[in-house]
């Protein structure tokens, strides 16, 4: 091999790892849109009335792309679905990911060491509260597609069995951060009466039926669950 041809090599090397990282970017970049389209289409169209093709013109990709983003509207929905419980997002790689937590880290901040390290009561119902807050708001829109798509997809309603199983499971380690001494009705109707109260449901009577604010509605959430939550000193 002659200088000039060895000069070279690295060259070569360097344009294709390059290239790769384009390709990579430019995939990413296109499932993230895809993403966003199925979102809008899916709130505005509902679930039934949302076509791929329509995902792929409010993305403006080909339809092949939008299959290779999600294999099926139900597909998408699941993808979206755990975006708005884990407020990641959805084409974070894997190894990127953080290290999974106890199942109170699914809710978002504060983090769960926090709580439990925060002696006031009052308090820790306050943070759980927050915590619930900023998941209701990822998922509250998107909850009547998703409910509709578990109707008619057995893979989809399986992911929502799932996502109720970990729900349940969040709140055991909620109401388990809380001394047993101060809990009103003791800790399984404590948990139930959390999950009442926090169900997407009521977030959207409340939030789109009745009109309030976020502020509102977060304000109403931290005072009723320590009412609710706590016997008074």
């Amino acid at each position: 091999m002659s200088t000039n041809d060895e000069q070279a090599a690295p060259k070569r090397a360097y344009n294709a790892e390059s290239r790769r990282e384009r390709a990579e970017q430019e995939r990413s970049d296109t499932r993230r849109r895809v993403l966003v389209a199925a979102r809008t289409r899916f709130l505005a169209d509902g679930y039934a009335g949302t076509k791929m093709l329509d995902i792929a013109a409010e993305a403006g990709v080909a339809l092949a792309s939008v299959y290779r983003a999600g294999s099926s509207k139900s597909e998408l929905a699941l993808a979206l679905l755990e975006m708005a419980i884990t407020g990641r997002d959805p084409v974070q790689p894997a190894e990127d990911a953080p290290e999974p937590g106890p199942p109170l880290a699914t809710l978002g901040p504060p983090s769960y060491p926090h709580i439990a390290a925060t002696p006031e009561p009052e308090e820790q119902v306050r943070m759980i509260a927050d915590r619930l807050v900023e998941v209701l708001e990822r998922i509250g829109p998107l909850w009547g597609v998703l409910r509709d798509a578990a109707a008619v997809d057995a893979r989809a309603a399986e992911a929502m069995r799932v996502a109720f199983d970990r729900r349940g499971a969040s709140f055991e380690v909620a109401v388990g951060l809380l001394p047993p001494e101060r809990l009103r009705g003791g800790a399984q109707e404590c948990i139930d009466v959390l999950w009442a109260l926090t169900t997407p449901e009521l977030h959207g009577v409340l939030r789109v039926d009745r009109g309030w604010s976020r502020e509102r509605y977060h304000e109403w959430l931290r005072r009723t669950l320590v009412v609710q939550l706590l016997e008074q000193k």
